[in-house]
């Protein structure tokens, strides 16, 4: 979709000439639904979303356009021509009808400072303003679901709201705790019709403790993950060196390791660590000039010494004719095996189950195990089969019901969807503990009918980190209020492994990174649809050249959106399932690619906003080419009786890109950049595609090179680390670019 913008944008930028332009204070009072145009600076790029902010020197009014924004950045001069519109107490230019940039890379005006008394009123609507010396009133770290979240500042009177957009490099950071100067857009959100002022962050850079401070500008990073040790990772706006408190226990830090050098791309090992560990970690960078930023605390886990077994169930037949060597198992009654798992705790077993009945005595099992000394708890919906959850008889205080309605300070709790059991997570011995998780809840209809997929894997790390989130939710912490406090990389009998908790873990950016991650097939297995961000992600994945195949049980019939768009870019490989109830949350990436990473995305969440925002969801990421292969079978199955034709048959060719990095060194200059980098590229590479990933893995710029040597505009990327990947048919070129202004 994007490869279009630029076209369109010059031909209605040709369409507006002769447009009569008028100042935006005189757009301001025009009357609602008055098609004006205006000429400014704009104030912000996509950091904010699809909306841009513009400002000349009368006034600041906002301009929304999900599709023709998106080439818009920061400091470009504008004209656009829009409908006046009250988005909720905003002011808007909804819908656009055309837009030209006139020109780029213009400095921005300096903001105008405000109290929180004085600021947050419409007369600053849209305006770039800067309050100072004020505190945020919550503590921890900044922590968004769905498009944002709000955080009150205070200066000891009066209190304004700032709300932090997920799209920022904000989410994930710790909150300051001391003074801080914060500078943004003043937005508005009243459905009231009143009131709802907001201060709108674009980034790190808009939030400043004073002097001159590194800023940690990303979440800390785990790799090189062995019994006795880990490498973490973070990237800094500015140069610092480099320290990492940790402990296990989140409230004494009591070891620490450091590197004096000053860089903003910072890498440190932990050694001597224990295996099967939970360690809680804090970095810090001190500036030159003896500043400090801080990260938040950061959960991480060393390997454990377990087997790593993978057992993966499901209760509708599966395709073996597809399989690479390990036959994916049809078990037709998953009650039996839940049982066993049940029987042969020793010690501690904490179940987490939207629903459950005792139809087929998995609470006898549960009561069972609980007489012969095992620790047994359960968490369930408040929506949990009453005659099940009273005959549930575990001990006093060990069985609880998630809380519903209204949030303190506002907004609604979601469901507590989980489904996960963990086995024996306090035993000392590693081959004892186990997770069993997937699609399924605990009912006779669920287990037995219901499409679905089950698995159990026995690792003391993974079981460790299961009950660390059910501890937060027994504890009476549910939805919203959750913290991301659990670690997600894990190795696993030689696999690598992710673990990530909805809603604090902001799980979709994982699905769509896996999404963004295939190279050359994908299968998706959802029970609902309604995202449309997965919905674009998937087409562009199409774009370039992945064969996409893909089965929804439901969606939502009065925002069809999400499915309008796969049912045009995938056309006959999309089927919504028949019946009974299709269940599944699976994502598989690459399974005919084993060495393109394949992945297996599994759990109880699904493409819904109500999972991304509100639920409690769980999800897995496996990475391995023969887990890959086993669902993969179990996708042809169900896809070919939809009426689908498998038509990957056959290995790629693929060549991991570890192999050719070191063989094909790419050449750009300068490095360290600031605001562009030129590409030079090698003899008849010419037409291949270049990438920008940041430190995590995600992609966050890619273009087509036509020329021998390119030059790249960098506006809108933090400074940073990024690896620079430039494709070709033949060969992959590779680099490290570094940003800092």
């Amino acid at each position: 979709m994007k490869k279009l913008l630029f076209p369109v944008l010059i031909a209605i930028g040709i369409h507006s000439a002769g447009a009569q332009v008028v100042s935006i204070a005189t757009a301001r009072t025009s009357p609602l639904g008055s098609t004006v145009t205006v000429r400014g600076l704009v104030l912000n790029g996509e950091e904010l979303g699809s909306i841009r902010y513009l400002q000349d020197n009368t006034g600041a009014i906002a301009a929304y356009d999900f599709s023709l924004m998106a080439p818009v950045m920061a400091g470009d001069s504008m004209e656009v021509t829009g409908v006046l519109y009250n988005y909720n107490g905003l002011l808007e230019l909804s819908p656009v009808t055309s837009l030209t940039i006139i020109n780029s890379g213009n400095p921005l005006p300096a903001p105008e400072p405000v109290t929180l008394s004085s600021g947050w009123v419409e007369g600053y609507e849209a305006r770039l303003v800067q309050v100072s010396s004020v505190e945020f009133t919550a503590t921890g770290t900044f922590s968004t679901a769905g498009s944002g979240t709000n955080y009150d500042l205070t200066d000891g009177v009066s209190t304004g709201q700032v709300r932090v957009l997920t799209s920022t490099n904000i989410d994930g950071t710790a909150i300051p705790e001391e003074e801080v100067n914060v500078t943004g857009i003043m937005s508005q959100y009243a459905p009231g019709g009143t009131g709802g002022y907001q201060l709108l962050p674009r980034g790190l850079e808009d939030i400043s403790t004073g002097g001159n401070p590194p800023v940690i500008s990303s979440v800390l990073a785990q790799s090189n993950i062995t019994t006795s040790s880990f490498t973490v990772s973070f990237e800094t706006l500015y140069e610092g060196n480099t320290i990492i408190y940790y402990g296990t226990s989140e409230d004494a830090l009591t070891e620490d390791v450091a590197d004096a050098s000053l860089t903003v791309a910072h890498s440190i090992d932990l050694t001597g660590l224990t295996d099967g560990t939970i360690y809680y970690l804090k970095a810090a960078s001190v500036s030159a000039t003896n500043d400090t930023s801080w990260s938040p605390l950061t959960a991480m886990a060393t390997q454990s010494n377990s087997t790593g077994e993978m057992r993966i169930w499901f209760n509708n037949p599966v395709n073996n004719g597809v399989s690479t060597g390990t036959n994916a198992f049809y078990n037709p009654d998953f009650v039996d095996t839940i049982i066993w798992f049940i029987d042969h705790a020793l010690y501690s077993i904490d179940m987490a189950i939207y629903n459950i009945d005792n139809e087929n005595n998995i609470i006898n099992a549960l009561n069972d195990a609980y007489l012969r000394g095992v620790n047994v708890r359960f968490i369930a919906d408040d929506g949990v089969n009453a005659g099940a959850y009273a005959a549930l008889n575990i001990g006093p205080g060990k069985k609880i019901k998630a809380p519903t309605g209204e949030l303190p300070g506002g907004g609604f709790y979601g469901i507590m969807h989980n489904k996960f059991i963990v086995i024996d997570a306090v035993s000392t011995d590693p081959d004892e503990p186990w997770v069993i998780s997937g699609s399924t809840n605990m009912t006779d209809a669920q287990l037995k009918v219901d499409k679905q997929n089950m698995i159990a894997i026995q690792d003391q790390s993974l079981a460790k980190a299961f009950r660390a989130e059910f501890e937060e939710m027994f504890a009476g912490t549910f939805g919203p209020l959750k913290t991301n406090n659990t670690p997600h990389q894990f190795i696993i009998g030689g696999k690598e492994v992710e673990l990530y908790f909805s809603p604090s873990d902001d799980t979709e950016s994982q699905i769509k990174r896996v999404i963004a991650e295939s190279d050359y097939d994908m299968y998706f297995a959802v029970f609902t649809f309604t995202r449309f961000g997965i919905s674009y992600d998937i087409e562009s994945a199409i774009e370039r050249g992945v064969f996409v195949a893909g089965i929804y049980d439901e969606t939502d019939p009065s925002n069809p959106l999400a499915i309008d768009i796969l049912e045009g870019a995938m056309s006959s490989t999309l089927f919504q399932a028949s019946g009974p109830i299709f269940h599944h949350k699976y994502l598989i990436s690459d399974p005919y690619c084993p060495a393109s990473d394949p992945m297996v995305l599994t759990g109880s969440h699904n493409w819904s906003t109500s999972a991304q925002v509100r639920n409690d969801e769980n999800t897995l990421i496996i990475h391995d080419s023969t887990i890959a292969n086993i669902y993969y079978q179990e996708f042809a199955q169900r896809y070919t009786d939809e009426g689908g034709t498998i038509v990957v048959d056959g290995f790629c060719d693929f060549v991991p890109v570890s192999h050719l990095f070191a063989e094909a060194p790419l050449q750009f200059f300068p490095n360290p950049a600031q605001q562009s980098v030129a590409i030079e590229l090698p003899l008849g590479s010419e037409g291949g595609l270049l990438q920008l990933l940041d430190i995590s893995g995600k992609e966050v710029f890619h273009q087509r090179l036509s020329q021998p040597t390119s030059v790249i505009e960098l506006h809108g990327l933090a400074n940073g680390m990024y690896m620079v990947r430039y494709t070709t048919p033949e060969k992959i070129y590779s680099g490290r670019l570094i940003i800092n202004r």
